[in-house]
């Protein structure tokens, strides 16, 4: 059963294109990781501060190996510089609905 990471991320006034950029070149070495089904960045359109990533990982394992990554670490260090307050990462399993389409 795969697992889904919803992450909220706020962006600190004027910092937005810098946030953008650090999440785009994670989500691009996020996708070669082993355990990585999907991993998408998304801005909120009413509110260019509020991004989001959605991914789903194949295990418990491949998020934990994730959280290790030298890519991930990356935009972490940056987080005082880049982050108007900590991350709110939260981790889902599916309940299935219906069919290809109830579930990620």
């Amino acid at each position: 059963m795969s697992l889904v990471v919803v992450a909220h991320i706020r962006a600190k006034e004027g910092q937005e294109a810098a946030l953008e950029e650090a999440l785009s070149a994670l989500v691009l070495a996020s996708h070669d990781e082993e355990g990585c089904i999907a991993y998408a960045l998304h801005r909120n359109v009413e509110d260019p501060r509020d991004f989001s990533t959605v991914e789903q990982w194949a295990s418990p394992e491949a998020i934990g190996a994730h959280f290790e990554t030298d890519h991930l670490q990356a935009v972490l260090a940056r987080a005082e510089e880049l982050l108007d307050g900590a991350p709110d990462i939260r981790t889902y399993a599916a309940i299935p609905v219906g069919g290809e389409k109830g579930a990620l």
